[in-house]
């Protein structure tokens, strides 16, 4: 028998879909024939997980992971302006903890917010790069792994970060326990029917291939599902909406595009790795990261743009983004952006 549904409890995870992780053999998503939740099961370990996350999913020139991660710098500068703000109301001081912080760049946003500030992420690069360029407290594990005191962060971000760990119930139980009462999840993760309908919606798929989820997600919420599992892990939810909503009808197929979502691989046999593990080849960790930091590093510099950087346009690009965005029981975005707060 399988392992239960982590949503409902439910023994019921069938098989529905074969697609290949990031530098990995197949794997299937399974969906619950009770709730429809559905993950990538059998569940994957610690080190599988690190194994998604190699110094290429943060190249540009990889052809898995997420592209051009250079641009997110910029992004994430002007999410730190409005979050510097929100924390100014909560208080002049106190604890914040990003986990799955990647490489840094909100955190650095953050630095003169009089906060204490830390992040977690699994990719070792990540770590280096974080802790290295920017000077924060940066920790290469997972959450579980750190084994934090109880009730030790005031404030808890986790962007994208839900749809990656191997069990969520038992993610949000830890994350609930490193909150103080009272405490604060800011959490976004993706439409999981918007990120898996492209994988078996789209047509002319070349045979003998593969769809890739090459972000390395692993489990695909509905609302009803996030709802669910925040109540039972200790949470009240405070605000929920989607948001991305002209991307979540095209990834639909609702609008035209949805193609451009996926991508197909060969269907390789088991064992049979996409990408050489990390360290292989040509040249060592320590040369890989240093030539990708600094790769990295031009291009930040290149996708500056002083518009983007003017706080004029922080306030139009939100206007914007609220336009984009509606009541979650839609369910028609990319993503759900969460406000919940600890029980």
């Amino acid at each position: 028998m399988s392992e239960p549904c982590d949503i409902c409890g439910r023994a019921e995870m069938r098989r529905f879909l074969e697609v290949c992780l990031i530098g990995e053999r197949s794997a299937w998503v399974h969906c619950c024939g009770a709730c429809g939740f559905r993950q990538v099961r059998p569940r994957l370990t610690n080190h599988d997980i690190r194994q998604l996350y190699p110094s290429d999913y943060f190249d540009a020139e990889s052809p898995v992971g997420y592209a051009d991660y250079a641009r997110e710098f910029q992004r994430r500068q002007r999410e730190a302006y409005f979050l510097r703000k929100w924390l100014g109301q909560l208080g002049s001081s106190g604890r914040l903890l990003e986990v799955g912080c990647a490489l840094g760049f909100l955190l650095a946003g953050l630095r003169c917010s009089g906060w204490q500030l830390a992040g977690v992420d699994a990719s070792a690069f990540a770590a280096h790069y974080a802790s290295t360029r920017y000077d924060l407290d940066v920790t290469c594990a997972t959450l579980e792994e750190l084994a934090l005191p109880d009730g030790a962060f005031d404030v808890v971000v986790q962007k994208d970060l839900l749809e990656h760990v191997a069990d969520p119930r038992h993610h949000l139980n830890e994350t609930c326990r490193v909150l103080r009462s009272g405490g604060w999840l800011r959490l976004v993760t993706p439409n999981g029917e918007a990120n898996l309908r492209p994988l078996f919606g789209a047509s002319g798929a070349p045979p003998g291939t593969l769809p890739v989820l090459d972000q390395g997600h692993l489990s695909f919420f509905g609302r009803r599902h996030l709802l669910r599992l925040f109540d039972e892990c200790g949470f009240r939810c405070c605000r929920m909406k989607t948001i991305g909503i002209r991307r979540g009808l095209t990834a639909l197929g609702c609008l035209p595009g949805q193609v451009r979502f996926v991508r197909h691989v060969p269907n390789r046999k088991q064992g049979e790795p996409m990408l050489e593990p990390e360290g292989v080849g040509r040249l060592g960790p320590a040369s890989r990261y240093r030539e990708l930091a600094e790769r990295i590093d031009r291009e930040i510099e290149r996708h500056q743009s002083r518009l983007k950087g003017w706080v004029p346009y922080y306030y139009y690009h939100r206007a914007l983004k609220q336009l984009d965005a509606l009541p979650a029981w839609c369910e028609v975005g990319y993503d759900f952006d969460c406000l919940l707060q600890k029980a």
